[in-house]
């Protein structure tokens, strides 16, 4: 196991990437209370957009570049000041997002943020894995991290056809709709994924397990692209379309053979790791499992077809992929990593309290989803879901005063 001490920048960017998570919680409720109560001036779809930008700019994509830029770069590339600059960067451009998309949309200010976002993480991109290149990390690991910045990159051609199609009108199209999906896919399946991974192989490897864990993350890394083309047939697609899909598919059968024996690999390291950090990881490898399960079914026209234009399953499978799997993961990689020095009672409480209420959410969005099987009620999916929403905003607001007292705590005081 590698070094488990954070030093002052990295719990500086930390702290602040788990303070926007709060507030990508709170944005949640406030889009649940709008199902409920009638709020005047705010706009569903505006805010909406801010929700998501945030979620994906200021929580995940700064804690996953602070994460892999002080997990697995030696301190001789890591202390250069380039990076907090270009992490200030991300930080700046999504609370412009964050600011512009409720009073605008898709407009020029917000447009303008956007862009400069993507800037930014092309020159961290570049910067990272030159650095990375360098740092002699083991080969699983730069193939993840590398396929993860990659996948970045490329997730940036959805933002700009969005904008594009926003501005021309373009949106009940079909090329609208598999923009969404293109940029999902690259940054939940590619960017999230291989990011996560490439902190679990660093973090618990041993070496001699190295061959394993390069299979395993061939294997994810190759999936990425074939899989892509799964999420286009949610409409009639040519016959080299559906080839690729049931490639990527057959892609991810692989994937979930290559994890167990990663699995089985670690399992001396795991039982070393506290085991509060322990189940937490536990959980959140349990969620990617489940989400690759649910990604290669769609390949069936009958799953597929139905699960494409099905909202609630659709934000079912994107909250567990994002919360369940990677906002997990980073909660038990920031306790395997002694983040919280301070309160660590309160960090662990809000964490318990984080997962019952997103086991909640999917409950509700999988009930919600298929009501031809679970008969209830419609005026209970919600207040279920904004019950949910409070618990995530109350675990969240718990996990961030425990990260702000060990903050100060281990650099102030």
């Amino acid at each position: 196991m590698k070094r488990a001490n954070t030093g002052a920048t990295e719990r500086r960017w930390v702290t602040i990437a788990l303070v926007n998570l709060m507030v990508v919680a709170l944005l949640g409720l406030l889009l649940r209370t709008t199902q409920l109560f009638p709020l005047p001036g705010i706009h569903f779809g505006n805010w909406l957009y801010a929700h998501s930008h945030f979620a994906f700019g200021g929580w995940i994509t700064l804690c996953l570049f602070t994460l892999l830029t002080y997990r697995l770069l030696p301190p001789g590339s890591s202390n250069k000041r380039i990076y907090p600059r270009l992490l200030a960067g991300v930080f700046i451009t999504s609370v412009g997002m964050l600011l512009s998309f409720p009073f605008q949309g898709y407009a020029l200010f917000s447009i303008i943020f956007s862009t400069l976002f993507i800037v930014c993480t092309w020159v961290f991109e570049w910067v990272f894995i030159r650095d990375l290149l360098k740092a002699g990390t083991e080969r699983s690991v730069t193939l993840l991290a590398g396929g993860a910045m990659a996948s970045l990159a490329l997730s940036a051609a959805g933002p700009f056809s969005l904008a594009y199609m926003m501005a021309t009108h373009q949106q009940d199209t079909v090329w609208y709709h598999d923009a969404v999906y293109t940029y999902l896919h690259l940054q939940y399946n590619g960017f999230f994924t291989l990011g996560v991974f490439a902190l679990f192989c660093h973090h618990l490897g041993p070496a001699t397990a190295e061959k394993i864990r390069y299979r395993f993350a061939v294997a994810l890394c190759a999936a990425v692209l074939p899989t892509l083309f799964l999420s286009y047939l949610w409409h009639p697609s040519p016959v080299m379309i559906r080839v690729i899909a049931g490639t990527g598919s057959a892609l991810l059968l692989l994937v979930l053979a290559r994890f167990a024996e990663m699995l089985r690999s670690v399992k001396p390291e795991l039982y070393r790791v506290n085991p509060f950090a322990q189940r937490i990881g536990a959980l959140a490898l349990i969620a990617f499992a489940l989400k690759t399960l649910a990604q290669l079914t769609t390949i069936f026209p009958v799953i597929g077809n139905a699960v494409f234009v099905n909202r609630p399953m659709i934000m079912m499978y994107l909250h567990l992929v994002m919360l369940g799997f990677v906002t997990l993961y980073l909660f038990a990689q920031l306790l395997y990593a002694g983040y919280f020095t301070s309160l660590k009672v309160l960090a662990g409480l809000g964490i318990l309290v984080f997962i019952v209420a997103l086991a909640l959410n999917e409950i509700m969005l999988l009930i919600q989803g298929m009501p031809g099987v679970f008969k209830m009620p419609g005026v209970v999916y919600p207040w279920g879901l904004w019950l949910a929403a409070w618990g995530l905003l109350a675990g969240a607001g718990m996990v961030v005063v425990a990260a702000v007292r060990s903050f100060i705590w281990k650099t102030v005081l």
